[in-house]
């Protein structure tokens, strides 16, 4: 029997160095060259974590993600020209194809997002507002009164992504100004920041509004294990939201982009193993034998790799059917930076 191994850990599964754990290298697209001063205390952020940005106006034709010998120029992409028409020689293909050479990607919208942007954010899960509709809320508005200034504090629970000081019953409030975002439900796809009870998504025309439960930043990752983020605002990491009293822009924007940039929460899994559970290595396994497969997982975080322990690690054999799908035990510590899983499994007998 020939078994063919599929295994889905938590967050991510990936290799590499460097502060990120794919690398440091990121192309950011503002409107224009002088609009990047709008979010100087985001990119200042990126620069200090060590990132090395390209910082390019929308309308600069030499925009690009791939050279002429179609490797990938940069380890990731922050957008932050919604509205543009054009992002130098970049479409919404040439970013899914990005992505899927490994890419991590961090799109923002606005109420006058492009198709393009429209487009690519579809392609992962995320539906944006019609164009020209904006979140408001009157009732919980923000302490300038201003009824598009969306306050929101409904996080996700989910420490791999979001720090403590977010995940605290007092955690600081994210200002939103921009437009509502509506998540496909696959497993890949998680809305880390949902729009308060009382906002709503309002139209241009103002005849009708949207009373839908919206959210406000999805992440996703994708099956090579590449990351996308799609923020339904700009302004939610420029430096006027991110210096407004009492918000927690500057934290919520730490945190999603330590976990697109893929500075956090990201597993390597190396030295898979497998055996009869006589201790011998068959060339091939019959139905109905007992196997053992032991694998070794490292968390990279903090600019190093350290050991994972977790007790919802799968292992998945995947037959025409059925499949097998049990949950490995740590067993020990592989190493200083390792940690080492073992699970037991008897071979289905029947297809």
């Amino acid at each position: 029997m020939r078994l063919t191994r599929w295994i889905w850990i938590g967050l991510c599964v990936a290799g590499a160095s460097a502060r990120s754990a794919t690398g440091r290298r990121v192309l950011v697209v503002v409107p224009t060259p002088g609009a990047a001063s709008d979010y100087s205390d985001f990119l200042d952020s990126l620069k200090a974590r060590g990132f090395e940005l390209a910082v390019r106006g929308a309308a600069n034709a030499s925009v690009a993600l791939h050279g002429g010998d179609g490797a990938r120029m940069y380890d990731h992409a922050v957008l932050l020209a919604p509205a543009a028409k054009r992002l130098g020689s970049l479409n919404a293909q040439s970013l899914v194809r990005f992505v899927d050479d490994g890419g991590n990607l961090l799109v923002t919208a606005s109420s006058d997002a492009s198709p393009m942007v429209r487009t690519l954010a579809t392609q992962f899960g995320v539906t944006v507002e019609k164009r020209g509709s904006r979140m408001v809320d009157h009732v919980g508005a923000s302490a300038s009164g201003d009824a598009g200034t969306v306050v929101s504090a409904r996080y996700a629970h989910v420490p791999a992504i979001l720090s403590q000081k977010l995940l605290a019953s007092d955690a600081p409030p994210v200002h939103f100004e921009g437009v509502g975002l509506r998540a496909a439900d696959i497993p890949l796809l998680v809305p880390v920041l949902s729009a308060p009870r009382t906002a709503y998504s309002a139209p241009a025309d103002d005849n009708a509004v949207s009373e839908a439960a919206l959210d406000l930043v999805s992440v996703f990752q994708t099956r090579n294990n590449a990351r996308v983020a799609v923020s339904g605002s700009t302004a939610l990491f420029s430096d006027r939201l991110m210096r407004a009293d009492g918000a927690g822009n500057r934290q919520f924007a730490a945190d999603i982009s330590q976990w697109v940039l893929q500075e956090k929460s990201v597993l390597r899994a190396s030295s898979l193993r497998h055996s009869l559970a006589t201790g011998e290595r068959p060339d091939h396994y019959r139905v109905g034998s007992d196997v053992v497969f032991e694998l070794d997982l490292a968390e990279f975080s903090n600019n190093a790799w350290h050991t994972y322990t977790a007790d919802d690690v799968q292992l998945e054999l995947i037959m025409l059917d059925p499949y097998v799908r049990v949950t490995l035990n740590h067993t020990q510590a592989g190493g200083a930076d390792l940690t080492t899983y073992r699970g037991d499994v008897r071979l289905p007998d029947r297809y």
